[in-house]
C-alpha cells in the first residue's frame, strides 16, 4: 500500500506500474478540478474503470475491511477528509467469502490496526489482498466526502 498526493513528483514511478495506471493518474488530475456526475466511468473496458462517489463518512464501528483479488485500488479524496483504516488478513474475521463479480470479500472491523486519514489531493494505492476499511470520519466528526476510486486490472 502507498499513501502519497496528486503532487507528489514519486507518482511517476507509480504510473509506470501499467499504462492504465498512469492514465488513472491523468484522469484523477482533471477530476480533483471539476464536478463531474457521480458514476461509473470506463478508460479501457474492465481493465481499468473508475468511480465519481460522495458521501457521508461513517463511525468505525459501522465499517468494515475488505479485499480484492483482481484489481488495484486507487482511492483519491478529492474533497472533504476520511479516515482509511488497514490491517493484516490474519487478523481479520470474515464476514462473507470472496465474490468473485463484485472480486471483494469483506471482514469485520477489529481493534487492532493502522491507519491514514486523507484530505483532498491526497491518495491511497491498495494492492490486491491489502485489507482495507475506507470512508470512515476523522475523529467523530461525520464529513461530506467526495472521492473517486479507481480500479486497474493487476
Amino acid at each position: 500500500m502507498i499513501i502519497t498526493d496528486l503532487n507528489s513528483p514519486e507518482l511517476q514511478l507509480y504510473a509506470k506500474l501499467n499504462e492504465n495506471f498512469a492514465k488513472m493518474i491523468e484522469i484523477a488530475k482533471e477530476e480533483i478540478k471539476k464536478n463531474s456526475e457521480l458514476g461509473k466511468y470506463f478508460v479501457d473496458g474492465d481493465k481499468a474503470y473508475y468511480m465519481i462517489q460522495q458521501y457521508i463518512s461513517k463511525d468505525a464501528c459501522e465499517g468494515k475491511f475488505e479485499t480484492h483479488k483482481r484489481y488495484i485500488d486507487i482511492q483519491i479524496v478529492l474533497d472533504g477528509e476520511e479516515q482509511i483504516r488497514f490491517d493484516t488478513l490474519d487478523t481479520l474475521t470474515p464476514m462473507s467469502e470472496y465474490d468473485s463479480s463484485k472480486d471483494c470479500a469483506l471482514y469485520h472491523m477489529n481493534s487492532s490496526y493502522d491507519s491514514v486519514n486523507l484530505r483532498k489531493g491526497e491518495l491511497a494505492i491498495i494492492f490486491p489482498d491489502e485489507a482495507h476499511a475506507p470512508g470512515l470520519s476523522v475523529g467523530n466528526s461525520p464529513a461530506t466526502v467526495r472521492k473517486m476510486v479507481a480500479k486497474v486490472a493487476y
